[in-house]
């Protein structure tokens, strides 16, 4: 009896140890790890070259385009020009850059600060109205126009011209307009203040557009003053 339980014993122990070998991996199991196949390295390989082959031939046809956004989605954009003119331009996640251009200098941006209404600028191989987008830049559009001045008002610092194109425009003179007058002796630009513009004087002026606080009604970035004792000496 005695022998027979210690068989048993025996035999219960070597089972366990064979079980244990066969379920245990050995380290050098647990450290192999799966290497890809030449296929799908090959496609990997072809795929960077299609990529940087396209890109290559977007920046050689590179054009340009510019409007105000009309329509945004994930995927593209509507941008619309003078005489309602329209473009659809395409976005590639992968490819397009978007920035923001403030005075000469561009920072990088994200396509979430692109709205609607706003001014851009717009790189891309362009095929009729569609544009695929290399790089989107959001800007601001300055007006630039001269006529002669009709009205000078002191007490709300604005100005009312006559335009050579036939257009009346009232202009805000704010705090960072920048105001030059022609010296009729030297001819040289000389720094004024509001008080030295008279009626009658002509104007040429820089406008910011896309801030009318109503239409053609804009606050001056610059304007150039040249008297009407200029015309008459």
């Amino acid at each position: 009896m005695k022998k027979i339980i210690i068989i048993l014993f025996f035999l219960l122990i070597f089972s366990g140890s064979v079980y244990a070998q066969t379920l245990t991996p050995s380290p050098a199991q647990s450290l192999i790890t799966p290497t890809k196949s030449q296929e799908q390295i090959d496609t990997e390989t072809l795929k960077e070259k299609v990529a940087s082959k396209v890109a290559e031939l977007r920046e050689k046809n590179n054009k340009a385009v510019s409007g105000y956004i009309s329509e945004k989605s994930d995927s593209q954009v509507k941008i619309k020009r003078a005489g309602n003119e329209e473009y659809l331009v395409r976005i590639d996640k992968d490819l397009t850059k978007f920035y923001q251009i403030a005075g000469t200098q561009k920072k990088e941006v994200n396509y979430a600060t692109f709205k609607k209404d706003s001014y851009i600028l717009v790189e891309g191989v362009i095929n009729e109205k569609e544009v695929d987008a290399n790089a989107l830049y959001l800007d601001e559009e300055f007006f630039v126009a001269s006529g002669m001045v009709t009205e000078v008002n002191s007490d709300e610092f604005y100005i009312r011209v006559a335009g050579n194109d036939k257009e009346n425009y009232t202009l805000d003179v704010e705090t960072f307009t920048k105001e030059d007058m022609v010296n009729i002796k030297t001819l040289a630009l000389e720094k004024i203040g509001f008080s030295k513009i008279k009626e009658g004087d002509t104007i040429h002026f820089i406008a910011k557009q896309g801030l009318e606080k109503e239409p053609n009604r804009f606050p001056a970035q610059r304007i150039l003053i040249i008297p009407q004792e200029y015309f008459i000496k």
